[in-house]
């Protein structure tokens, strides 16, 4: 199901409302801690750190992919290689200028805009190939992950990596492009391979309930195949091995397979290979939340569809709150950023999931304007007017 929105640029809904649901997970992970005290004590993974750990920017980065896919049908390679180009360098730009926010979130903007600039060669790829280049990078890129990063690190200082980058970071060039492709949150030799599975999701006809049931369950067979795969392999033996690689207990271990906490980049054991924790980047961890960003996709197409056949044009404003939030996805997550600086005081004694909740509601607010309006967001208007491709 596709709108035409007042501005001309037509819409999937089901797609808006998936990157509606990964700015809403990406939130969560920002503003919910990952970990609460249970009552007998002991630290526990939060709701946020089960459904959203990982797989919220995952999702962002797949349906980044989709978007790309989106630019490139119909248009002139060149007028679309530029276009993604300044794209790229305006998000950069943006996400480095929300690296000096005070915000303890790990922004991923930088990475993405970089992202962008990685991707421009596949963007006619044959769909066919696609899919090999994209199954074949998430399933080799941490390889490679593995064999760089102890290389990275003897000249990176640790300090100096693993952050949001910003402005700042420039002046150090060498240390920042290592960070971004190896050490960083979102390693963008990894991370690529994301953007390739969204391009060929991209290139499919989403809008056909078959093909969207087919990424559904093909997607939750992945994702619960590499959790399955991993609980498997990962033996006492191999849990302690891990906890003694790391210089933490057991039941630290238990709470970053649900967390990411206390693992660095890399894991140097052989057992990292059988982790499917949160951004640690290793094999399995990827399959995982990669199958799980193209069951979401395939999710919402499915509910968009079953509303809109249900209840008409009715059924796809039931979607507006998210889908709407979905269309302007950067303004939001900049305007969230910017929030948790500005109001960091003020919002200091309100419990962190009723703080969650006003983001939402918020959120799901502007998605509805946006809708009913039939308006961009202020940066995605602002881009739209920079990097416009022409045919």
């Amino acid at each position: 199901m596709s709108a035409l929105s007042r501005t001309g640029q037509p819409r999937i809904a089901g797609v808006d409302a998936a990157r509606g649901l990964a700015l809403l997970g990406m939130m969560a992970t920002h503003i919910v801690p990952l970990a609460a005290v249970n009552a007998t004590g002991d630290d526990e993974p939060t709701w946020a750190a089960t459904y959203f750990a990982g797989t919220a920017s995952a999702l962002f980065a797949v349906l980044a992919g989709a978007s790309l896919a989106f630019v490139a049908r119909s248009k002139a390679p060149h007028a679309v290689s530029r276009s993604v180009a300044l794209r790229a360098l305006m998000i950069t730009a943006i996400g480095l200028a929300c690296g000096m926010l005070d915000t303890n979130v790990a922004v991923i903007l930088t990475h993405y805009g970089l992202l962008f600039l990685a991707v421009i060669p596949f963007l006619w790829v044959r769909t066919s190939h696609l899919l090999m280049w994209a199954v074949g990078w998430l399933c080799l890129s941490p390889v490679v992950l593995y064999v760089a990063v102890p290389w990275v690190t003897r000249w990176v200082h640790p300090a100096d990596v693993g952050g949001s980058p910003t402005f700042t970071d420039l002046t150090r060039p060498a240390t920042l492009v290592a960070d971004l492709l190896f050490t960083g949150y979102y390693p963008v030799v990894v991370w690529v391979g994301f953007l390739l599975l969204g391009l060929w999701v991209g290139r499919l006809n989403v809008q056909r309930p078959p093909l969207a049931l087919a990424l559904l369950l093909g997607g939750a067979v992945v994702s619960a195949g590499a959790r399955a795969l991993s609980a498997a392999l990962l033996t006492p033996a191999g849990r302690a091995e891990l906890a003694a690689a790391q210089g933490i207990s057991l039941e630290q271990l238990d709470l970053g397979l649900s967390t990411g906490y206390y693992f660095g980049p890399v894991v140097q054991s052989g057992w990292w290979f059988a982790l499917s924790a949160p951004h640690t980047s290793a094999p399995l961890d990827v399959l995982h939340v990669a199958g799980t960003a193209v069951a979401a996709i395939g999710a919402c197409q499915l509910l968009a569809l079953g509303l809109a056949a249900l209840l008409g044009r009715y059924g796809e404003a039931l979607l507006w709150p998210l889908s709407g939030a979905g269309s302007i996805t950067l303004t939001l997550y900049v305007a969230h950023l910017v929030a948790l600086d500005a109001l960091a005081s003020v919002t200091a004694s309100l419990p962190r999931v009723e703080l969650y909740l006003w983001f939402a509601a918020l959120s799901a607010l502007a998605g509805i304007v946006v809708k009913f309006c039939g308006i961009r967001g202020p940066l995605e208007a602002l881009i739209r007017a920079v990097a416009r491709p022409t045919t």
